[in-house]
């Protein structure tokens, strides 16, 4: 019982003394943070934040049952398009909401449950196709320029 005493007597004093040296922070500008596309935490900076034209909210493709939306979609050499499977149903014995994206002779996605995303970089301009491997009739374009 005597150790116990001592080791918990420690811990509590190596709290005390860790939290009461550690300095004060100096005020910094703050930015957002974006997690998931839902969520915003604030963050430090010391610098300003580079104003982005390709965020990945602004090239999302969400899956739905009856297909992509948006099926096309027109991006600049360098953005990051994003899907989202957001496929529901009450019978999974009836329709998988499962998905799987390829890029036509690019990049296959691994599979999407429900939920789930998927994102690639298009660094070259040029006209993409996509469709899904598990639900063939589901199918769109990338345009880069």
């Amino acid at each position: 019982m005597t150790n116990y005493l001592i080791i918990v007597g420690v811990i509590i004093v190596m709290m005390v003394v860790g939290g009461c040296t550690q300095p004060g922070s100096p005020a910094q500008p703050t930015a957002t943070v974006t997690v998931n596309d839902q969520t915003s935490y604030p963050v430090a900076t010391t610098a300003p934040l580079p104003q982005s034209t390709n965020r990945v909210g602004d090239n999302t493709i969400v899956i739905k049952k009856d297909g992509f939306d948006p099926a096309s979609i027109t991006v600049k050499p360098g953005s990051i398009v994003r899907w989202r499977n957001a496929d529901s149903t009450p019978d999974a014995a009836l329709y998988s909401p499962t998905h799987r994206i390829t890029i036509v002779n690019v990049k296959d996605s691994p599979l999407l449950s429900p939920g789930e995303g998927w994102s690639w970089i298009f660094d070259e301009p040029g006209s993409y196709n996509y469709h899904d491997l598990l639900h063939p009739d589901l199918e769109g374009t990338i345009i880069v320029k």
